[in-house]
Parts: C-alpha cells; sequence; structure tokens
C-alpha cells in the first residue's frame, strides 16, 4: 500500500509533465513542466523502491 501511494501519483504527474512539456513548447512554462516530469519520476522510482524493499528487505539480510 505504502508503495502504491508514491507510484500512483508519480506516474500520473509523471505523464502530465510530459503532455505539458509537448504543449508548452520553448516558454518559460516548460520549466515549470520539466520540474513536474522530475517530481512524477521522482515519485515513482521512490513508488519503486518501497515496494522492492517490501518484497526483499535487506535490513533483515544483514
Amino acid at each position: 500500500m505504502r508503495a502504491l501511494i508514491f507510484l500512483i501519483p508519480g506516474l500520473i504527474l509523471l505523464a502530465a509533465g510530459i503532455w505539458w512539456i509537448n504543449d508548452a513548447g520553448h516558454s518559460v512554462w516548460a520549466i515549470l513542466a520539466m520540474l513536474t516530469t522530475a517530481t512524477g519520476g521522482a515519485l515513482s522510482i521512490s513508488g519503486m523502491a518501497v515496494g522492492l524493499d517490501l518484497f526483499a528487505p535487506t535490513s533483515r539480510k544483514i
């Protein structure tokens, strides 16, 4: 469940940011679209990391 909390909004922001970059073109709004895409990518990667840590926790193996 914790992984989905990061993953779902991250993928939505990533898709919205890519769509916004295509729509903004070469303008100042493209900077905000890039930040939205970067935030979505960071959240989705965090969700994947949390999900992988739940299935194979490294803290128990040490």
